[in-house]
């Protein structure tokens, strides 16, 4: 529990429960509002005379002790809130903050242990609602076996799976790779009004089975029934697209995103740039990057490397490093693996290279522990009449003293500086 003395020495006069809520909202220590709060509601000196919670300070403070990652503290003030209440389903809201919370820190089974307990505990009887965010969060953590069970208890109580259910079980039998697809399908087509989460989970499950044209299908049934499609649902279906070669499909698609009003995420573009770059098409990658710069959407290192790489297939050196420096001056950082791509593709076409993008390789190599390649690296440097930049010594020759290596390598290295 919370230190008394976070308590305030001066209350309120005519302490209502709308001043408790701001009190509460105001106090960005959920561990200090749950010390307000239980000021406030308890029988006690600190307070003028206690008083009644709303139910929406109780679910404030709870979502914020769940936030925090104080979830026993949470439930105990939901255990302590219930005899506030004449009604269990003012509490429903807050409850349902808490078993959310409890699959968000990956504690599947403390939610369903809440849930279980509830009745008795916190005389909160189930409702569909709960039981579906138990069902959520068993889902999540792939606890399929107790998913099934537990909705095996729930028709047994009497309550009908809702569209949220369905969802639910959609999500387990599409991401359980040993589940048949058809009985995702056949669960979908028991939805009375499907939505988009409904379409979006069934087509995505599609596409990772390789049945792209049924989800396309569905795709389209979708905007038959005036189900507008979502950003995940055009970046599911784009991204397969162009994972199978369907590149102008995928073009078509998301242009068909802006006229549609739904602004296209990193997710998308990056789906969309990797499929172009490993299909031979970097040239539409470069205009897509382009346009992901002007909206603002700034591209990761594995946009960019994606990039890189298509071009660097190409044969395309000189624009790979104009890439390779727009990403840098964005603050992006190559790894060695990117550099190393780069500089590969130069060695095998016997292009030259600048000192500093053989600098930027060293330093990274030298950064992964590859000392021995670094100095590779330097080595070639030389043989191509390429002087390297005095940092680049540096990094080659600071990196065998430090890691203490047989300093004959770093001695070897300091020679060929004095010599060249």
């Amino acid at each position: 529990m919370p230190p008394a003395n976070l308590t305030p020495n001066k209350w309120p006069k005519n302490l209502t429960s709308d001043h408790l809520h701001r009190l509460v909202r105001a106090e960005r220590d959920p561990r200090r509002a749950l010390a307000l709060f239980d000021a406030a509601t308890a029988a006690s000196t600190s307070a003028p005379d206690p008083i009644t919670p709303s139910p929406d300070t109780v679910s404030l403070l709870t979502s914020r002790l769940a936030s925090a990652g104080h979830l026993p503290l949470a439930a105990s003030l939901l255990s302590r809130s219930r005899g506030h209440f004449p009604s269990a389903d003012a509490l429903e809201g807050p409850f349902l903050t808490l078993l959310r919370a409890f699959s968000r820190t990956h504690r599947p089974l403390a939610a369903l242990h809440l849930f279980r307990s509830a009745p008795s505990d916190l005389a909160l009887p189930h409702s569909a609602r709960s039981y579906t965010a138990v069902l959520a969060a068993l889902v999540a953590h792939s606890q399929l076996h107790l998913a099934r069970s537990l909705l095996a208890d729930m028709r047994a109580a009497g309550f009908a799976p809702t569209a949220a259910t369905y969802n639910v079980l959609l999500k387990a039998h599409c991401s359980d790779a040993a589940a048949p697809i058809e009985d995702a399908l056949r669960i979908f087509r028991n939805i009375r009004k499907p939505d988009a989460c409904s379409y979006n989970t069934i087509i995505d499950g599609l596409c990772r089975r390789g049945r792209l044209a049924e989800a396309l299908e569905l795709f389209s049934e979708m905007v038959g029934k005036c189900i507008a499609p979502t950003v995940v649902t055009y970046t599911t279906v784009i991204h397969w697209l162009a994972r199978e070669g369907c590149f102008d499909d995928a073009l078509k698609l998301f242009d068909e995103m802006g006229r549609r009003g739904i602004s296209p995420n990193l997710v998308t573009y990056s789906s969309l740039i990797d499929g172009l770059c490993k299909g031979g098409r970097a040239s539409s990658a470069l205009e897509l990057l382009d346009r992901m710069i002007k909206e603002k959407k700034l591209p990761n290192t594995i946009t960019y490397s994606s990039v890189i790489d298509g071009l660097c297939k190409e044969h395309r050196l000189s624009e790979a490093m104009e890439v390779l420096d727009r990403m840098r001056l964005q603050g992006r950082k190559p790894d060695a693996g990117l550099f190393g791509k780069v500089y590969q593709s130069t060695r095998t076409r016997s292009i030259s290279t600048e000192p500093t993008t053989f600098h930027l390789l060293v330093e990274s190599l030298s950064k992964k522990d590859n000392l021995e390649k670094a100095a590779h690296v330097v080595l070639d440097m030389l043989s191509e009449r390429c002087i390297p930049e005095r940092e680049t010594w540096d990094v080659v020759i600071s990196g065998y003293w430090g890691k203490k290596k047989v300093r004959q390598e770093a001695e070897e290295i300091w020679n060929q500086l004095t010599v060249s």
